[in-house]
């Protein structure tokens, strides 16, 4: 059972609490029936308790430092002190592991070998995580996998009554019908009303993104009115991927507008930089400006060195212009050889293309792939779990999907009126959505899977099944040992 149904109910069998005050080993809590438990489970169970007083005190006294013991002592909890309703809760929980216990045994049922591999494998995870801190608070690995096992129990003798076939005759057409009243099959498109830091946009900027969303929304009814809601799944799909296209497009010029802002300001700086430094003489200014000077007065310079200078310049011109005269020479012969193996390689190359061609026409499988990675006729839909207000002990634990104005929206369009697709215009966001019929998706290989069917089987008969439970406790008489209560303080022993 839940953690918060365990803690409301089944308050009659406190009544039925003794006291064992002879009592000294420590190694067991109590007895509820006839069954012992072990002190390891009630430390366990003890401790949620805590935390869930911890939590409720927080609830309602937000500014309560729950780290503070002294403080958290001094408080009441719906008219006890702490230390006494944790320990009323946790010989609730008990309470409820001994029913399950005891009920599972009266049944007849057990434990398949796929549970009890499950049940190891979860115990290796956990107990590796958490075996320091349940041994540093008494609790054993024995005591853990007792608490752990208990829960595939209860789903055992949930199903024994209430899965299809158990015994109070539930049918699949009635857990369908459930399903389909308790879903919402939609489809919706969020336009963000924020930039990429978060800001809210200006008036102008956010007509903008209703100008579109009106834009979008009038494609949408366009394609209602010619082809029903099949042609809305389609054109919300186009939408959807146009949106995004939009988005990107934005996104790439606010980029480029930053990066050009920063190379202005970057230049800038640079700029006065370079007017602010000072403009300093070197000795090597000097020397090089020196040398310049030098260097424009040019000595004589006799007949013979003028012409055995012409001589080797002519003699340099002719060997550069032989060299290119080669080297052009080849350049073309490499020139015409290169364009020979690219005409061999388009050659090629358009080979192997029409081959692959022909390979992918010619092979079913191939054709079957490509069509499966493109084909998702309903990755863009949502289904959406109706809410039942009196499952929440806190109407703000409650949490919408997308949004509660649209969720509310979606709740309320009927039948008749499937396929038609609504504008939601809030103050951070414009919505686009549509309902479609779930019943079109009720098949095995779609919605109505095996975990669709237990999903259907808990939401339905779960309530029903708890209370059974509450009820089957009230008959079993608890015994505590009071040398354990006075020696387990939840105050010490919990986790951090």
């Amino acid at each position: 059972m839940s953690v918060l149904k365990r803690i409301t109910a089944g308050l009659t069998a406190l009544s039925l609490v003794a006291v064992c005050t002879g009592c000294k080993n420590t190694t067991t809590a109590m007895t509820i029936g006839d069954y012992t438990v072990p002190a390891g489970v009630y430390l366990y169970y003890l401790n949620s308790a805590y935390n869930s007083a911890l939590s409720q005190l927080k609830e309602e006294n937000a500014e309560l430092d729950t780290t503070d013991i002294k403080a958290v002592q001094a408080t009441p909890l719906e008219g006890k002190d702490v230390r006494t309703w944790c320990e009323d809760k946790a010989i609730e929980f008990c309470t409820d592991f001994v029913t399950t216990e005891k009920k599972f045994e009266e049944l007849g049922l057990e434990l398949d070998a796929d549970t009890k591999a499950n049940i190891d494998n979860m115990m290796d995870y956990y107990w590796a995580s958490y075996e320091t801190k349940m041994t540093e608070n008494g609790i054993s690995e024995e005591s853990f996998k007792k608490i752990m096992t208990s829960s595939y129990k209860s789903e055992q003798i949930f199903d024994y009554y209430y899965a299809v076939g158990g015994t109070e005759g539930v049918t699949e057409d009635e857990l369908k019908q459930y399903y389909i009243e308790n879903n919402i099959r939609a489809q919706y498109l969020t336009f963000d009303l924020h930039d990429s830091e978060g800001n809210l946009l200006k008036s102008d900027e956010k007509a903008q993104i209703k100008s579109l969303a009106q834009e979008y929304q009038k494609r949408v009814e366009d394609a209602y009115a010619s082809g029903g809601a099949d042609a809305v799944m389609s054109e919300m799909d186009a939408v959807k991927e146009d949106y995004a296209a939009y988005q990107e497009s934005v996104a790439a010029a606010e980029s480029e507008a930053a990066a050009e802002t920063a190379a202005e300001e970057s230049t800038a700086e640079e700029t006065l930089a370079a007017f602010d430094a000072p403009n300093i003489l070197t000795a090597e200014n000097v020397s090089s400006d020196s040398e310049t000077v030098e260097d424009t007065t040019e000595p004589e310079t006799s007949a013979e060195e003028t012409t055995a200078e012409t001589t080797d310049s002519e003699a340099e011109t002719s060997a550069e212009e032989t060299t290119v005269e080669t080297t052009d020479s080849e350049a073309e012969s490499s020139a015409e050889e290169a364009t020979a193996e690219t005409a061999d390689g388009e050659a090629e190359s358009s080979a192997e293309e029409e081959t692959g061609d022909d390979t992918l026409e010619d092979n079913p499988v191939m054709l079957a792939e490509e069509e499966s990675e493109t084909t998702a006729p309903y990755a863009n839909e949502s289904i959406i779990s109706v809410i039942h207000k009196e499952d929440y002990d806190n109407e703000d634990d409650i949490s919408y999907t997308p949004d509660e104005t649209v969720y509310h929206k979606l709740l309320e369009v009927t039948e008749a009126d499937y396929g038609k697709v609504y504008f939601i215009e809030e103050d951070e966001t414009y919505y686009l959505v549509v309902r479609y019929d779930i019943t079109q998706r009720m098949t095995e290989d779609d919605l109505w899977t095996e975990n669709a069917v237990q999903s259907a089987e808990y939401g339905k008969y779960y309530d029903t099944f708890e209370d059974q439970m509450d009820e089957w406790a009230t008959t079993l008489t608890v015994t505590r040992n009071a040398a354990a209560f006075k020696r387990y303080d939840p105050y010490k022993y919990h986790f951090e």
